[in-house]
């Protein structure tokens, strides 16, 4: 994008990094993304000492450097408008690294300081940024997740298998509380009645867990689904669990609650902001109240429709135009200065 601002760079390095990904490549469709230069490449080199210098060099000549991500230029500068999808570090362990620990206090807090706006992608994140960052609150601009418009399509089929199941769909971090999903489930009494799916690998520790409660043939892991795939998952499912301990926005909520399947939720962090009031919420540190949900569901069936309904509505208030447009709006003021 030309205008009073000159050239506008927009990181397009995050487009094969998960979550993030999804989020740069449909940001790159927005009026003001459209237009800019993209800076091309991987992702290990948009957190390399060598990036720290690029997204500097580019911004001491004057141009803007705006990323999905939260990689910040070296040097503080007010031409650096980067997005903060959550707080992870500041909480697990895995995290926390002296390099990492270095890189968000330092460099990402500084950034955020002197860019004229921040972009986040919940309220909840909203409000850490601002407490850790101690910056105005007005300065950071939520630009939710959107919903995918294949997980509407009312042709969208769902997966056949012999059992019904539950749907995990997430990565295998510490933060996403699998060993106490398994947990949960092995004990509701469910697993000679319905399944669990897990859609990444196992951990060696969660895998040693899952032997231990006999659970080997009831919990399935899917190993990574096609995303072309995931809406038939989706729709197949008694009902989506993701019990996480710490989520900046949560996705799979949504999508889940698009293709008409019930979600169960962390009642902490984004989690309940996500949901909307159409999810069941659970304590994600209480086994037991995980459990209660899994049966809950199970056993309920008009609680299954209460929150299918529900769910329809709060999903088609999420759409990637919307968020494109929140987006362009909070941009274009800045650039045409």
């Amino acid at each position: 994008m030309l205008g009073k601002s000159g050239v506008v760079f927009y990181d397009s390095r995050w487009l094969d990094s998960g979550g993030i990904g999804r989020f740069c490549k449909e940001i790159m469709a927005s009026k003001v993304t459209a237009d800019t230069k993209k800076i091309e490449g991987s992702l290990s080199q948009a957190l390399s000492v060598k990036d720290l210098f690029l997204s500097s060099f580019i911004t001491v000549n004057g141009a803007y450097f705006i990323s999905p991500g939260y990689n910040a230029p070296l040097f503080p500068c007010s031409k650096a408008i980067i997005t903060v999808h959550d707080l992870m570090h500041l909480y697990f362990s895995e995290y926390q690294s002296i390099k990492n620990k270095l890189y968000y206090d330092i460099i990402v807090k500084r950034t955020v300081t002197s860019a004229p706006l921040v972009f986040t992608v919940s309220d909840f994140t909203r409000q850490e940024i601002s407490r850790w960052a101690k910056i105005s609150i007005d300065k950071i601009i939520v630009v939710p997740n959107g919903v995918d418009h294949k997980f509407y399509h009312e042709a969208v089929l769902p997966i056949v298998r012999d059992r019904p199941y539950f749907l995990y769909v997430g990565n295998n971090k510490s933060h996403k509380n699998l060993k106490r999903l398994v947990s949960a489930y092995a004990s509701s009494g469910l697993s000679t009645e319905v399944d669990l799916l897990i859609s990444c690998k196992p951990t060696p520790e969660l895998s040693l867990l899952i032997a231990e409660l006999d659970m080997t043939e009831r919990v399935v892991f899917l190993c990574g689904v096609e995303e072309s795939d995931l809406p038939s998952y989706y729709k197949g499912a008694v009902a989506t669990v993701v019990v996480s301990l710490y989520e900046g926005f949560c996705l799979p909520i949504l999508e889940s609650m698009a293709v008409g399947t019930p979600v169960i939720t962390s009642n902490v962090t984004a989690m309940p902001e996500t949901a909307g009031g159409a999810a069941l919420l659970v304590d994600p540190y209480d086994i037991n109240s995980i459990r209660d949900g899994l049966v809950d569901i199970w056993q309920q069936k008009l609680v299954r429709i209460n929150l299918v309904e529900l769910g329809l509505k709060r999903a088609q208030m999420f759409s990637w135009e919307r968020s494109r447009e929140i987006w362009d709006d909070a941009l274009i003021p800045i650039l045409e200065k």
